[in-house]
């Protein structure tokens, strides 16, 4: 399926879901809020909180469970930044209160941030750099890809993690 099923949405092309046997994915590209903030509301208000709607959804309707990934365009905290406390992230997309609270409501639904679950003190490990800065040889970057699972593929199975 190439729609979120939702016409507000559904003409940017924004996501692929795919059905498997044991779960779905779906590889998203969130909608960026812009330079100057003009799509903050649009991302954070609607966007978010209806492939979160999407996602509970299709767990509930194919009783299995999800994983979405991609570019999320959030960086989610400090560890996900090169210069947390630089008074321009408030400002800045992708690293706004208001997205970051987003991205958290996402989870507290019961999603598991994989790579974070995984590595909970990993610092570094980015996936946008500004090229206009020159910042990836230096790795001044953001993690704003990630792999988002549903919690129960986090559990052990045989000592193994389900969802890597």
């Amino acid at each position: 399926d190439t729609e979120l099923g939702l016409p507000a949405h559904d003409g940017e092309g924004r996501a692929i879901t795919a059905e498997f046997p044991l779960f779905y994915l779906t590889n998203v590209y969130v909608p960026n809020s812009g330079q100057k903030l003009d799509r903050l509301g649009y991302r954070t208000e609607q966007w978010d909180a209806d492939l979160l709607k999407k996602m509970q959804q299709l767990e509930k309707d194919g009783n299995k469970p999800v994983i979405w990934l991609g570019d999320l365009n959030v960086a989610h905290n400090e560890k996900d930044t090169w210069n947390e406390g630089a008074k321009h992230l408030a400002k800045s997309a992708g690293t706004t209160v208001e997205e970051r609270a987003s991205f958290e409501r996402q989870l507290s639904a019961g999603y598991t941030d994989a790579f974070r679950h995984l590595h909970p003190e990993g610092r570094g490990h980015y996936s946008y750099w500004s090229q206009r800065a020159g910042n990836r040889e230096p790795n001044k970057g953001l993690r704003l890809d990630y792999f988002i699972c549903s919690n129960e593929l986090m559990e052990d199975l045989d000592g193994k993690k389900a969802c890597v």
